[in-house]
């Protein structure tokens, strides 16, 4: 009897490396599995709806994210370690976060390319722009309970990178020279 092995590929940014799983999965067995997902979406009312829902289900929540940032922000190749961070921070500032971020992904999958800002609900709307903002400034949250997750790697710099450098060392939290100055006395 032929068997197909399948195998767990791990990715990150310090390694790579294919795990052969220890059970092998047969080809009618292969068959079956590809053959009753092609039913299912055949089956259901929209096609794409089924396909993307399934997948969208059984990804992690932080691989989603990363999925979702990178089509927002049309940049292939964000960083998972920040992307973690700002899930996880992202999740803790707003009590929805997950609901509202599994609603986006399913907009995301179906919105046509390049017209994704106006075929987004409300919610999902202020989502994206929450997942943007941060990603953008570094920042999650706003005023005293604001976090900083990253300063060098904020995506607010990547438009002048190629003229200015972003300084190495910052004497407060980024954005402080906006603040209006006070006063010495003498």
């Amino acid at each position: 009897m032929d068997s197909v092995w399948y195998c767990e590929i791990i990715m990150d940014q310090a390694s790579f490396n294919i795990r052969f799983l220890s059970h092998p999965m047969t080809r009618r067995q292969l068959l079956k599995s590809v053959a009753s997902i092609g039913a299912l979406t055949l089956a259901s009312p929209s096609p794409l709806e089924a396909v993307t829902s399934s997948l969208l289900g059984s990804l992690s929540p932080n691989y989603l994210f990363l999925t979702v940032s990178e089509r927002l922000t049309e940049t292939k190749g964000l960083m998972p370690v920040l992307s973690t961070r700002f899930y996880h921070a992202l999740k803790a500032e707003y009590p929805f976060f997950d609901i509202t971020l599994r609603a986006l992904a399913t907009e995301c999958e179906t919105a046509n390319e390049g017209a994704l800002a106006s075929q987004l609900s409300s919610s999902s709307a202020v989502t994206a722009k929450q997942i943007l903002c941060a990603w953008y400034t570094g920042m999650v949250g706003k005023g005293t309970h604001a976090q900083v997750i990253t300063y060098r790697h904020g995506l607010g710099f990547n438009a002048v990178d190629d003229v200015l450098g972003v300084r190495s060392y910052c004497p407060n939290k980024p954005g402080f020279w906006a603040i209006e100055p006070r006063e010495r006395t003498p």
